[in-house]
């Protein structure tokens, strides 16, 4: 996917221009939205953007200020495309100044002129994909996105472990060290002017959603999730588990938020709030409580707290879906789409007829819809795919209120998925295998220990070298030792450090043993190695030259 980050100190204009065209028809996704050139400019170097729209007017920097210090800092990506309320030609000028892709004026702003303008940016893209300045430009993921499948892995108890729930934390930079943190669960109601189905209710909800994450990461650092069509989560830090130290600040910041939201677009945001963790790896629990308290604040019509010392244990209990949980995470994992249709056809015929077991079975396929989006690298892709003729798309389930209607949810979901996977199956592994070598080779500093990257990718340890041998034709750790190597060298032919500089950005634990390695690889040992570089080169053999006459 393609990066864009949107930058305007007009909240209008990132809301406007958010919804002006439909970003994934292009393959871009939208990974935020900044409010100053400061602001635009630590958000440009944290997630590397591939494309920036940018208001040259801002407080604290100006768009073509910021534009230069990045094309300092970064060369020539991001790619610049410059929004102003302004015609004059020294603005244009600027613009060219800083090799700007396009210039765009905002009275004169219209779908078409995005859609050209972003349609010349993505052109340049595939252009400088090709070139040696910039290779990672194909492998560059959305940040944002895998933060929300990280928090919705979390809330759902999809990790199969805390280790694994650590390892991914680290590799999407998350700063999870507050004190303790709490779940709020969000709704969005309204308004009766949109109809409840169909593009204009998906927009108006993600852009409801967009500004209250800008809303709320405005007054203090935050993580808001989007669950689906009408509902989010906020997972908000607090200074304690004492809900009498935070709750009348925490009320007043989503009141806040609501207000402005309800200013905005006209639409009212309800929620419940879960009791705080001091663990974030124990976030299921606040959500669970926050699930829990959610009837009561649609009943209310306000945000409500779940009540101290209430049962967290569900009121149904007749179907228990944790039993499953394993067997369909091993399905995706190994695309079994024999033993995915099995499991999805028994729940089918449990549910079969139980109309006291709609609580259960919409939590079921809500949690199957979750682990799909989360554990398949395009799971969501896919889902929309199976549910491309439903006017809501996949997030119809969530406005079913039958026993029958949760059951053609998952025969729809069931054969299309099989079907999906079925087709795709090889390509599919070979690009997952793919992802884990672009993995490995981003993170060469590290150990990159087998169990490790399984847990990044939500793998064991067993399937990911099973499937690394069969796809990759070598094994997993002949791999990383043939690219280390290969990195070595060459670091060493750019003159990058010495022995024992570059074994430890290699993430050997001695020069000796990287030592040992690089000759039983190469035949030779690295000072070998680097000598014959220095023989072979053109200024050494002109230098011999100059002294032998």
């Amino acid at each position: 996917m393609i990066k864009l980050l949107i930058a305007d100190d007009e909240a209008l204009v990132c809301i406007g221009l958010q919804s002006m065209l439909k970003w994934e028809q292009y393959n871009i996704e939208i990974v935020g939205i900044a409010h100053n050139g400061a602001q635009e400019e630590e958000m440009i170097d944290t997630l590397r953007p591939d494309i920036v729209i940018s208001d040259i007017k801002m407080p604290i920097k100006s768009g073509l200020e910021v534009a230069s210090a990045v094309r300092k800092k970064h060369g020539r990506l991001p790619l610049f495309i410059i929004l102003t309320s302004y015609e004059e030609f020294e603005y244009a000028r600027g613009a060219i100044e800083v090799q700007a892709t396009d210039y765009l004026v905002k009275l004169e702003l219209t779908p078409e002129a995005l859609d050209a303008s972003i349609r010349k940016a993505i052109s340049q893209l595939e252009a400088f994909q090709t070139l040696d300045s910039y290779p990672m430009l194909a492998h560059r993921g959305n940040l944002q996105a895998q933060r929300d499948k990280f928090f919705i892995r979390l809330f759902n108890n999809l990790f199969a472990n805390k280790n694994q729930y650590l390892l991914q934390r680290d590799d999407l930079n998350l700063e999870l060290k507050e004190p303790a943190y709490l779940v709020c669960t969000c709704r969005i109601l309204g308004p009766d002017s949109v109809p409840p189905r169909g593009d204009k209710m998906v927009a108006l909800c993600s852009s409801t959603v967009q500004m209250a994450k800008d809303t709320l990461t405005s007054i203090r650092p935050c993580y808001v999730t989007s669950l689906d069509l009408r509902n989010f989560a906020v997972t908000l830090p607090v200074n304690g588990t004492d809900s009498r130290q935070w709750m009348p600040e925490i009320e007043m910041l989503l009141t806040h938020m609501a207000s402005i939201l309800h200013n905005y677009f006209n639409v009212r945001i309800i929620g419940a709030i879960g009791f705080a963790v001091e663990d974030p790896y124990l976030l299921r629990e606040s959500y669970l409580a926050a699930r829990k308290a959610l009837p009561a604040a649609v009943k209310a019509q306000s945000f409500v707290f779940f009540a101290e010392g209430e049962s967290l244990e569900q009121d149904h209990l007749l179907f228990d879906f944790s039993e499953l949980r394993t067997e369909i995470r091993r399905a995706f994992e190994e695309m079994d789409t024999q033993a995915l249709y099995a499991i999805i056809s028994k729940m089918i015929e449990i549910f079969d007829g139980r109309a006291d077991l709609l609580v259960p079975a919409t939590d079921a396929a809500c949690n199957i819809l979750y682990m799909a989006t989360s554990l398949l690298a395009d799971g969501e892709n896919i889902v929309e795919q199976i549910f491309e003729n439903e006017p809501e798309g996949y997030r119809a389930i969530y406005q079913m209120h039958t026993i029958e209607e949760i059951a053609g949810w998952l025969i729809q979901f069931r054969d299309g998925c099989s079907d999906i996977l079925s087709t795709r199956r090889q390509s599919y592994k070979e690009q997952l295998v793919k992802n884990v070598q672009e993995y490995i080779k981003r993170n060469l500093g590290t150990k990159l220990s087998l169990n490790q990257v399984a847990d990044v990718f939500n793998f064991s340890p067993n399937y990911l070298s099973h499937l690394f041998s069969k796809v990759a034709k070598v094994n997993y750790v002949e791999y990383i030792t043939e690219i280390k190597i290969t990195t070595a060298k060459e670091m060493m032919a750019r003159g990058e450090g010495r022995i024992y500089e570059i074994s430890q950005k290699l993430g050997y634990e001695s020069a000796f043993y990287f030592s040992k390695v690089f000759k039983k690889v190469t035949g030779i040992s690295p000072r070998e190695y680097m000598q014959q570089l220095k023989a072979d080169s053109p200024s050494d053999r002109s230098l011999g030259v100059n002294n032998h006459s």
